[in-house]
């Protein structure tokens, strides 16, 4: 089987007119005259080459002459007329411990390397296009690329005429089955019989399975490796980084996921204790723990391979919610949970440890420290520290991580990698929480938040110290008849305008390293925090396809008005346009990040102007600081009656956590009072 030569990193080097040309001079026997020497040794003039110099029949004995001297004497050419031309010049040539076999050995060399190089940084480009499709030689060419190695084998199962290819690392093999170019069978295995990587190994094999299988709509010629390649990548890293025997990058991974898990039952169970939620499945329990406790842990979900701590959940309300989606299949926000090599990290770091007991069996600690109770939110959990993983000093661990002259054991070069999924845009006082809690040293962002989450267009007018304004228009969902059956929602007109006061600045969340699972755990209140407050501006000022648009007549013909849809789902929206509201209602809200996340609503309301105040807590929790419209209680004087079952502020917050949309909350508000 022949594979595609590997080079070295890629580095730009200097172009050939960077180097010495070489170009044809007269042979150093041939007279020639000063103004000639002068010519030929001058930067701008002919040269002559090393290999030239080797010809000359002058040179022919001078290896030998100069190693049979003691000393070096000036290197003297057999013609008095270049000799002659050199004196005059006043110059003394000598060739002092230079080979002249080296010097062509070495402009070789550059040229070899330089061509190299640009080889490089062509098939990079390449790759980064991704643009390989499923196929006999793509499959192979993208498993060598990435360091493992492929045998092909005709297949013994499956169609006839078929192939198997396996795609081995150190740790794991991957057996495909493929016929004229279509995958019909994937499987995934590790060396070692191991219980915490063999459970999960089916599900790991049906979404390999599912990136390579043809889809409806797909042939041989459209079906992309795109998803199998992130996949693969990813468990070519933990191959990569694993060691045998001392270290298994995947089964450390695994160990986290059992503690994690440990936690998330126990959550669970401590959920199913609330008379409350009585009447909610185990599924929707799971649900409230992913948002409201330690998260969701998953092995192998929503098409990624590897570990998965979910926080957050669009929809995660609702009854009918599961943590796989169920009727409602919203957005999720999770951490991948890896491993990644330790070089170029400016930083101290916590190794990789392979373990199963980062938490105690009882979770909670029996008989937690006062100051433990003092600065814990809720039950003071019962974290351990696992023994460091070691390398024995055996040859093949000495080759591996070039420890040829120490016997000692080594530490590993290793350390697990949280990547948010989706990145998070969190204001830079909250990165530098994050950073903190993770001892991570990350370059500062010089954009503002609101940028980072609404990207300004290419050739706008925009100044990051002046305050913002964007407009958009929407519709709503809005049920009239409350109180009966009605089919279809009336789809209302909304105009929204973001006006952003006082910018400041923010940070993508893409990836941080984590020494310990609880360093997670810490995160998620704030990740959340600003995984709802996204949420709210996105349903708020993105578009949502599948949902009608507001007529852009109705916003005054106003061109910075872009019509989007709200993110209810579709079943109950009316696909005719013209059951939109003509009229649309101005909702102006006001974004404050810092140093909490802020909203300030206004809205027309009877006979005043609506003004509500809210505070998008840690945890993804609304709290109404003021308002003009909300009483305190049942009994208190109110300029209206409220509909219905009275409602206080409480509820009226735990209604937008609900709905997730401010313009449903808004025309929820005037109906409850209209």
């Amino acid at each position: 089987m022949s594979t595609p030569m590997r080079h070295g990193p890629s580095q730009q080097g200097r172009t050939p007119s960077q180097h010495p040309a070489a170009a044809p001079t007269p042979q150093a026997s041939t007279p020639f005259s000063n103004s000639q020497a002068a010519t030929a040794l001058s930067p701008h003039g002919p040269r002559s080459s090393p290999q030239q110099l080797k010809k000359s029949p002058a040179n022919g004995t001078l290896p030998s002459v100069m190693a049979s001297q003691s000393t070096n004497p000036p290197l003297n050419f057999d013609s008095p007329s270049a000799a002659a031309a050199l004196g005059g010049l006043g110059l003394d040539i000598n060739l002092d411990n230079i080979s002249v076999g080296g010097l062509v050995g070495g402009a070789n060399r550059s040229d070899e390397d330089d061509r190299k190089k640009r080889m490089d940084a062509v098939i990079a480009a390449l790759w980064a296009f991704d643009t390989g499709r499923v196929s006999n030689d793509g499959l192979e060419r993208l498993a060598v690329h990435l360091g493992l190695e492929c045998l092909w084998e005709t297949a013994s199962t499956g169609p006839e005429d078929g192939k198997t290819l396996i795609i081995a690392g150190r740790t794991m093999c991957i057996e495909i089955s493929i016929k004229n170019h279509v995958v019909h069978h994937v499987s995934l295995s590790f060396n070692e019989p191991r219980p915490s990587l063999d459970k999960h190994v089916e599900a790991a094999s049906a979404i390999l399975f599912q990136d390579l299988a043809l889809g409806p709509g797909e042939s041989q010629l459209t079906k992309k490796l795109s998803k199998f390649r992130a996949n693969l990548e990813r468990l070519a890293t933990l191959d990569r980084l694993s060691i045998t025997p001392g270290l298994s990058c995947h089964e450390a991974v695994s160990g986290v996921w059992e503690s994690l898990e440990k936690l998330h039952r126990w959550d669970v169970e401590g959920l199913r204790q609330d008379p409350a939620l009585s009447d909610r499945s185990e599924e929707n329990l799971r649900v409230l723990a992913l948002c409201s406790r330690h998260g969701c842990p998953l092995m192998h979900t929503r098409g990624c391979v590897g570990l998965t701590l979910d926080y957050w959940k669009q929809y995660h309300k609702y009854k009918t919610t599961t943590v796989d989606g169920g009727k409602w299949k919203g957005k999720t926000w999770g951490i991948l949970v890896d491993c990644a090599p330790t070089n170029n990290m400016n930083m101290v770091y916590t190794p990789v440890r392979v373990s199963d007991t980062w938490i105690g069996p009882d979770i909670a600690k029996l008989n937690p420290t006062p100051d433990e109770l003092m600065s814990a939110t809720g039950p003071v959990l019962d974290w351990l520290e696992p023994p460091a993983t070691i390398l024995s000093s055996t040859e093949e661990n000495k080759q591996e991580t070039g420890m040829d002259t120490l016997s000692a054991p080594k530490s590993v070069d290793a350390v697990f990698m949280a990547a948010f999924n989706p990145p998070l845009v969190v204001t830079h006082s909250v990165a530098m929480e994050i950073y903190k809690i993770s001892a991570f040293n990350a370059p500062l962002s010089s954009s503002t938040f609101d940028n980072l989450l609404f990207p300004v267009s290419e050739g706008a007018n925009y100044d990051p110290s002046e305050p913002r304004v964007m407009t958009f228009m929407q519709t709503v969902p809005v049920f009239a008849n409350t109180l009966k059956s009605q089919a279809k929602p009336l789809m209302k007109a909304h105009r929204n305008t973001l006006l952003v006061d006082k910018p400041v600045y923010g940070q993508i969340l893409t990836h941080v390293p984590i020494p310990h699972p609880k360093d997670l755990i810490m995160m998620l209140p704030m990740l959340r925090q600003y995984a709802f407050l996204s949420l709210l501006l996105e349903n708020s000022f993105k578009p949502r396809e599948g949902i009608p648009l507001a007529n852009k007549s109705i916003a005054n013909n106003d061109e910075t008005s872009i019509p989007t849809a709200s993110r209810e789902p579709r079943e109950s929206m009316p696909k005719d346009s013209n059951q939109v509201s003509p009229a649309p209602l101005r909702v102006d809200i006001v974004l404050s990040a810092h140093p909490i996340p802020r909203l300030q609503l206004a809205f027309p309301f009877r006979d005043i102007a609506a003004m509500i105040n809210l505070e998008i807590q840690l945890n993804g929790q609304i709290h109404i600081v003021s308002d003009n419209v909300f009483s305190d209680s049942e009994s208190d004087a109110s300029r209206w009656k409220c509909k219905g079952k009275y409602a206080s502020r409480k509820d009226f917050a735990r209604k937008l956590e609900e709905c997730e949309n401010i313009g449903i909350w808004v025309e929820f508000i005037k109906q409850k009072f209209e």
